[in-house]
Formats: C-alpha cells, sequence, structure tokens
C-alpha cells in the first residue's frame, strides 16, 4: 500500500474517475461518478488518523475518521449502482 487504510481506496476512485473522463465514460454516466467522486474524497478525509483528546472537554474525537469512511463506502455503493445503471440503459 502507498499510504495506510482507506486513503488508497480514495485515490483509487478518483484515479478511477481520471481515467472514465479520459475514455469518454463519464459523460453517459454523469451522475455515478460524481457519486464515487464524493465517496474518493470522504475516504480519504477517512484515512487521516485524529486522535485529538480536548483536555476541557475530555471528548475523544477519532469516531470522526471512522464516520467519514463509512459514508464513503456507502457513497461508493451508491455510485457504483448508478454507473452500472446508466452504463446498462444507454442513457
Amino acid at each position: 500500500m502507498l499510504f495506510e487504510g482507506v486513503i488508497d481506496y480514495g485515490i483509487a476512485l478518483l484515479l478511477a474517475l481520471v481515467l472514465a473522463h479520459y475514455a469518454g465514460l463519464r459523460k453517459r454516466t454523469e451522475r455515478g461518478w460524481t457519486w464515487l467522486a464524493v465517496a474518493g474524497v470522504f475516504l480519504i478525509f477517512g484515512g487521516f488518523n485524529t486522535t485529538l483528546l480536548i483536555p476541557a472537554l475530555e471528548v475523544d474525537i477519532s469516531i470522526i475518521p471512522t464516520i467519514f469512511t463509512v459514508l464513503g463506502w456507502i457513497f461508493a455503493l451508491i455510485g457504483a449502482v448508478f454507473v452500472a445503471y446508466e452504463l446498462l440503459l444507454g442513457k
């Protein structure tokens, strides 16, 4: 792995977006690729480790990367379904 954790998956999704744009697939399936781009950004955000402890509040905010990761995978699933749907119907 180039980076640690889900940052690799986020970069892979954004790289797939660039390759799809280059191949001309993005014009036919714009909505799905937008969801995949958002998923890639969320997965990159989820890969950063923020184990910040706020002493005044005594709250550990290390759950935030997990939330970004879960949302990123959900967006990736929605985007993959949209791309497959739009490619199969030929819209």
